[in-house]
């Protein structure tokens, strides 16, 4: 990946944040926000998708070198499910037994798991059956890590904004990664010469 590439991906990352961050506010369907907050929100938390996106990047990069491929895939499976039961039951625990049911806590941990799987199999449809765990691994783990601090607002209508701010932004870095490696440089005019 060169320069201009990084500088593509970056750019329109944010930009994918951004215009789903103003969706959002023009759609009304989460929160009353004005238009310009769901332009900054859109715009802060797609930088915080490209460090996520980085740090899973690193970790591969990291554990791919000593640990078996076979291994590791499994481990990510493993972390899946142990986020999923962290996710339902233990914020259900310390947050949620004085409300009552535990159900929107199910429906707070399975609609980005459902948005995961969904971009996971795109991601099977452009590189291959290896690639759908690291992809859910990635989609549905990241997305819980970077939407932590949103989850502790105990804002609603913001937190699931923010959480589909994370989701498109991380279906479309998954899905652009592969293509912008495997662009071919264009020749320039000049070179032909």
């Amino acid at each position: 990946m060169n320069l201009k590439k990084f500088s593509f991906m970056v750019v329109t990352t944010v930009l994918v944040g951004i215009l789903t961050g103003m969706l959002n506010a023009v759609t009304g369907l989460f929160a009353n926000l004005e238009l310009f907050f769901g332009f900054q929100a859109g715009g802060f938390v797609s930088a915080t998708a490209l460090m996520g996106f980085w740090a899973y990047l690193t970790l591969n990069f990291i554990v791919r070198g000593f640990l078996p491929v076979r291994f590791w895939r499994w481990l990510q499976v493993l972390v899946i499910v142990v986020v999923y039961i962290d996710f339902v039951y233990i914020r259900y625990i310390t947050e949620g037994q004085n409300t009552g049911s535990i159900w929107p806590y199910v429906w707070f941990a399975t609609w980005p798991l459902l948005v995961s799987i969904i971009a996971a199999y795109f991601k099977v449809k452009q590189s291959g059956k290896d690639s759908f765990v690291p992809a859910l691994f990635f989609m549905y783990v990241f997305t819980i890590v970077e939407w932590f601090v949103a989850l502790k607002s105990g804002l609603t209508g913001l937190t699931i904004m923010i959480g589909t701010i994370l989701l498109a932004c991380n279906t479309y870095l998954l899905l652009i990664l592969g293509p912008l490696l495997r662009r071919s440089p264009q020749s320039s005019p000049l070179a032909e010469n």
